[in-house]
């Protein structure tokens, strides 16, 4: 056996939580949307139905003749738990039923029965949408995840100041690349990489 983490960064490893969430999107034969009266021109809203909350149209090809993706549902915390616990063709009906009541009889005829689903929580790969501290673990684990140990360089949203953000991911990706070219004495190329990126908050 091999030297082990810190007591702080094994901690941090072990115990950081992950809040919940699930998007699904819903694959339309035309944008109809576009066409109501009053039209929806892009934008996201939410609705009352539960299990849905957010709904978003595309803001690209505004207008245009071909197909068109709802995101139909986006929702974490507790309504993530009980949407991903549902097998995937009972969420998506479900969902498909919420678009019917929120525009009627044409979000019916026009779906073709695609859709994609991804509820991080149960991903394999994944285990969780985005770092959720409990109180006092953020200032607790930022400076264990700044230190190398062991030759390894923790990056990654759950290790940024910031969550739930892939802005938190690219950061985290900046202070880490700095933190490896100054283990290797490399402070040139360390400061070339924090003007490039605007990693300002580092101070060299």
């Amino acid at each position: 056996q091999g030297e082990a983490y810190s007591s702080l960064l094994s901690r941090a490893i072990a115990s950081m939580p992950y809040s919940p969430s699930c998007k699904l999107s819903l694959h339309y034969k035309t944008r109809f949307w576009e066409h109501m009266d009053p039209p929806i021109i892009g934008g996201c809203g939410s609705t009352d139905i539960p299990g849905v909350g957010s709904v978003c149209y595309p803001a690209y090809k505004i207008n245009s003749t071909g197909p068109g993706v709802i995101l139909a549902s986006y929702v974490s915390g507790t309504p993530a738990i009980s949407v991903q616990s549902l097998s995937e063709e009972d969420h998506v009906a479900m969902i498909q039923r919420a678009m019917v009541e929120v525009h009627g009889p044409i979000a019916d005829e026009q779906w073709t029965g695609n859709y994609d689903r991804q509820c991080w929580q149960v991903d394999e790969h994944q285990a969780g949408a985005w770092a959720s501290p409990l109180v006092g673990q953020q200032d607790l684990y930022l400076p264990a995840y700044y230190n190398t140990e062991f030759k390894t360089v923790f990056i990654g949203e759950h290790t940024s100041y910031t969550h739930a953000w892939i802005f938190s991911a690219l950061d985290s990706a900046v202070r880490g690349t700095v933190q490896v070219l100054l283990d290797m004495g490399l402070v040139d190329e360390a400061k070339t990489v924090v003007t490039a990126w605007m990693g300002r908050w580092i101070t060299l």
